[in-house]
């Protein structure tokens, strides 16, 4: 089976609910909201007080009802690789190299949201059971930026940190 390229930096690899759609349907300050509230959600902040707490649980939970219901329409999961500015993917469908579209990337599965980044296909290459596709993300806007590069050294940290803890 051909391997998704790696890019070169910081990268995570995961299945992840991912599909290509022609057309943006999501503002960039929905997108930027969603993974600055992502980073929250997965963090733990010893500084908050027992109140705080309280009613971040109420808010949490909110939150996970809210992304479960919307979660019914998340595209099927596929092998990812996720890096600071391509994704690359396996998929059924070819896409032609040069092509300007959206990503649709659920980066949660405890959290879903079908987050839309725009992005255009850098390659598309045959591979056993369809094909392999990396596209560029052009993310014009500084906080949207941002906030996903924050998200890909998250992830990334965390599979290290899950990496060595099996080595000890």
């Amino acid at each position: 089976m051909n391997p998704l390229p790696v890019p070169d930096g910081v990268h995570f690899h995961a299945h992840l609910p991912l599909a290509w759609h022609g057309l943006l349907q999501q503002s960039a300050f929905e997108a930027t909201r969603y993974l600055a509230v992502l980073a929250e959600f997965e963090s733990n902040n010893d500084e908050r007080g027992h109140a705080q707490d309280a009613l971040h649980a109420k808010l949490d939970l909110m939150l996970l009802w809210t992304a479960k219901n919307a979660s019914h329409s998340l595209p099927p999961p596929k092998e990812v690789i996720v890096g600071l500015e391509t994704i690359a993917w396996r998929d059924t469908a070819a896409l032609p190299v040069g092509v300007h579209g959206v990503l649709a990337i659920s980066l949660s599965h405890v959290f879903p949201f079908s987050l839309q980044l725009p992005a255009q296909i850098m390659g598309c290459t045959v591979a056993e059971h369809g094909y392999v596709l990396t596209a560029r993300l052009l993310l014009q806007e500084e906080a949207l930026r941002d906030w996903f590069e924050r998200t890909v050294f998250r992830n990334h940290r965390r599979i290290v940190h899950a990496e060595r803890g099996m080595q000890i």
